[in-house]
C-alpha cells in the first residue's frame, strides 16, 4: 500500500536547535527517517506510529544544525537525481572537507 506525500512536510530539528522544513518525499531518501515517518509501524511491538509520524517531527539531537543543513542539501540531491542514470549527467555533491567527519557520522546514522 502506497501512501501520497506530495504535500506532506516534516520539521527535521537539530541538537542545537535549528529547524528544516523539507518535503516528507525528500526525507524519506533517508532510510532511517523512513522508518520513523512511517505511519504504519512504530516501536518495537508494532503496536502504533512512532510519535514522529504523527507529528512530522523528527529531532536529531546529535546532528548539528551546519551539519542537518547539508544532509537536507543532500536528501534534496538525491531526490532530484534518483532516477538519472550513470552517463555522467549527474553533478557530484559538493561539501567542505571540515565538516567530513561529521557528515560522514550523520550519514551513517541516517543511511544515506
Amino acid at each position: 500500500m502506497s501512501t501520497d506525500h506530495s504535500g506532506t512536510i516534516v520539521k527535521l530539528t537539530s541538537g542545537d536547535g535549528f529547524s528544516f522544513i523539507v518535503p516528507k518525499l525528500v526525507a524519506e531518501q533517508s532510510p532511517t527517517l523512513k522508518n520513523i515517518l512511517d505511519t504504519s509501524r512504530g516501536g518495537v511491538s508494532g503496536d502504533g506510529a512512532f510519535t514522529e509520524a504523527l507529528t512530522n517531527q523528527v529531532h536529531l539531537p546529535e546532528i548539528r544544525g551546519k551539519a542537518l543543513e547539508k544532509v537536507c542539501q543532500y536528501l534534496f540531491y538525491k531526490y532530484r537525481y534518483a532516477d538519472e542514470d550513470e552517463s555522467g549527467s549527474v553533478p557530484e555533491f559538493a561539501f567542505d572537507v571540515e565538516m567530513s567527519l561529521e557528515l560522514l557520522m550523520a550519514a551513517d546514522y541516517l543511511d544515506c
